[in-house]
């Protein structure tokens, strides 16, 4: 599936594919699910759609300019990416930003509003790519290998969740997590790892109200079946009540109800479920696959990358799109409390939406380096080890 670009880099197609088709649909479900809140709280229709419109160019010329930046570069520049992730997360929690429901998520510049969050979470796996292409074999050791990827993880995951943010500091962990194991970092190390997170995040949802609501909202959902007295599981009751009304077809473009003023934030968390009531199961159906597709080809790049770094790089990446695809549907089903975290490409954002076709922009330029003919390095461990050196 790739095309020769000029004398010897070659053009993804197989991944460019499901990505076009997921944003080319966000577009269309995010005009269907805000034109009523459009109308509405800013006497527009098309609000909310010129806005998406806008970060969806923005975005393509982030993939246009990134797949054309030798992606080592992003290796000598690690170092200062993370540096300035943990600025922009600090100055968010020293000045403070916007906040929308008990959460401070973003800072405004000038006109426009940031997510340093969104930033932070590619910063991050840029730099332990970079830093497990440097420890090599030993990230077997705790304290030489493991021990600074977990002082990375943990600063990052502490200014995440002091937002609160609960949602992207489990997705910036899981990610970790999972480089650190295709690392070839020992399993008893990340079993403490995996535990002392599990701890965290309980003295996080215990102390932290906001987080708490959302979680006896989930008890209630599956405990009652239904809606408590203050309405905490409203929006999970009606986001499945999307779905579920779908039926197989949908009620076709435009036609669902559920989004004019039942299911709060339908063009943003919940549009999966927007996705669910106009086009029905073959179009969740339909948008899963486009995510599995995606999922697989990033692997097969991460697989053919000409260099550890490259390997690492892409794997983290493409596992860092995928945890947040699968934390959102999770949340839109009900299988897991409320998150806040967006659906990559098919919801309506700024910061998360440019990032994540910026991502698409990277792995298009490790996938054009790769070595066609030589043998794909394994993204497995092998022996506790990686079996793929750089």
């Amino acid at each position: 599936m790739n095309v020769a670009v000029g004398s010897s880099r070659r053009f993804d197609w197989a991944m460019v594919a499901p990505v076009a088709c997921l944003v080319a649909l966000g577009v269309v479900m995010v005009y269907s699910s805000s034109a009523f809140l459009g109308a509405s709280r800013h006497d527009s229709a098309t609000y909310f759609l010129q806005r998406h419109a806008i970060r969806v160019l923005l975005g393509i010329g982030f993939v246009a300019l990134l797949m054309r930046v030798d992606y080592h570069r992003l290796q000598r520049l690690a170092p200062w990416g993370l540096g300035g992730s943990v600025l922009l997360l600090g100055i968010l929690l020293a000045f403070g930003g916007e906040g929308v429901r008990g959460a401070n998520r973003w800072l405004s510049v000038a006109t426009f509003t940031i997510q340093p969050t969104e930033i932070a979470r590619v910063a991050c796996v840029v730099y332990l790519a970079h830093l497990l292409d440097k420890k090599g074999d030993r990230i077997a050791s705790f304290r030489d290998g493991l021990l600074p990827a977990c002082l990375v993880l943990g600063l990052l995951a502490f200014l995440i969740l002091k937002q609160p943010n609960l949602g992207s500091t489990i997705a910036l962990l899981s990610t970790g997590f999972a480089l650190l194991y295709l690392a070839g970092a020992k399993r008893r190390h990340l079993g403490l790892l995996v535990l002392g997170g599990i701890v965290v995040a309980s003295v996080a949802v215990l102390r932290n109200p906001y987080m708490m609501d959302r979680v006896v909202a989930w008890q209630a959902q599956w405990g009652a079946g239904q809606a408590d007295a203050l309405g905490r599981n409203w929006q999970v009751s009606q986001s499945i009540l999307a779905l579920g009304s779908g039926g197989v077809f949908g009620t076709g473009p435009g036609h669902g109800l559920q989004k004019v003023f039942f299911l709060p934030d339908p063009h943003t968390d919940f549009i999966y479920a927007v996705v669910g009531e106009e086009l029905g199961f073959l179009g969740t159906a339909g948008v899963l696959v486009a995510y599995v597709a995606l999922f697989l080809r990033g692997l097969k790049v991460a697989a053919n990358a000409p260099d550890r770094f490259g390997r690492y790089l892409a794997a983290g990446l493409t596992i860092n799109l995928s945890v947040y695809v699968a934390m959102n549907i999770a949340v839109v089903t009900g299988v897991i409390p409320t998150t806040g975290l967006p659906l990559p490409f098919l919801s309506y954002g700024g910061s998360a939406l440019v990032v994540n076709l910026g991502v698409v922009g990277v792995l298009l330029n490790i996938a054009s380096q790769a070595d066609s003919g030589a043998r794909p390095a394994p993204i497995v461990r092998s022996g506790g080890v990686r079996a793929a050196r750089g």
